[in-house]
């Protein structure tokens, strides 16, 4: 069977070793970044490009957040006007569900699909084809593209109409905004108790308090006695779209507000 060409955009932490394995299975590639040094190292580890992009059926884009995704898609020369039709979209970024649907529309009149299909899993996940895929968006778009998807996902689940995917990653991150906070309010116990940090997670890790988060955070939480905005001030942008959606729903954003208050007053 023969495997679809990409164009794969966004070559950072994350996207690198996504387009990398798409690489290694053998799906033609075109890749673009908007950092030429980003784009350069890629191409140094992994050769040249095997695909034109704007030949290509399937659209890959993994960028920073929501001002870079729209910019990628519906700025000057975005791919909204460059897309052919029958081709399909996949979006990586974690945005709002409201962009995801305002893109697909934009897609939709061009003949093309849309994917919002944000991940789980970081970039060990990544490297490891572990991640978790939370999709929306057509059925038949999101089925279209699954093959491709299990390259580097483990488990792949749509959860409906564009800006499910989005939705149901920002229900994710509200539990690893729990999680993470709990892990520093952990470590800062543990040093006003005079504790060994380290000793303390290593053993939580043996009981009911284990998880992910304490996997991949334990290190920074050993190595630094710092405030809960300045060590996990990455999950504010996603915080934020969480509250949003609260807002629009009409609802009590609850954790998402309390965090982001506390983020805030310490990030700084």
């Amino acid at each position: 069977m023969n495997k679809p060409a990409v164009a794969f955009f966004g070559l950072g932490a994350l996207g690198a070793p996504l387009a990398a394995r798409l690489r290694q299975a053998g799906f033609p590639l075109a890749v673009h970044d908007a950092n030429p040094e980003a784009l350069d190292l890629y191409r140094r580890a992994s050769g040249a490009d095997s695909a034109v992009a704007d030949q290509a059926r399937v659209w890959i884009t993994c960028v920073t957040d929501e001002a870079a995704a729209e910019a990628l898609y519906l700025g000057p020369g975005g791919l909204a006007g460059r897309m052919p039709a029958g081709s399909v979209a996949i979006d990586h970024t974690t945005t709002s569900p409201a962009f995801a649907r305002r893109v697909e529309r934009a897609l939709a009149g061009r003949g093309a699909g849309f994917v919002d299909c944000p991940l789980s899993g970081g970039v060990a996940g990544a490297r490891n084809g572990k991640l978790l895929a939370m999709q929306g968006g057509a059925r038949a778009c999101a089925h279209e593209v699954a093959d491709l998807l299990a390259v580097y996902c483990q488990r792949i689940e749509w959860f409906g109409e564009a800006g499910s995917g989005q939705a149901a990653k920002l229900a994710n991150q509200l539990a690893i905004a729990g999680t993470v906070r709990g892990l520093h309010e952990a470590a800062r116990f543990a040093r006003a108790c005079r504790l060994d940090v380290g000793q303390l997670l290593a053993a939580l890790a043996a009981g009911s308090a284990h998880s992910v988060q304490m996997d991949q955070h334990a290190g920074k939480l050993v190595a630094a006695n710092l405030g809960f905005g300045a060590q996990f001030g990455w999950i504010m942008k996603d915080l934020a779209l969480a509250q949003a959606e609260w807002h629009a729903a009409g609802a009590d954003p609850g954790l998402a507000d309390w965090l982001l208050q506390q983020l805030q007053a310490e990030a700084g």
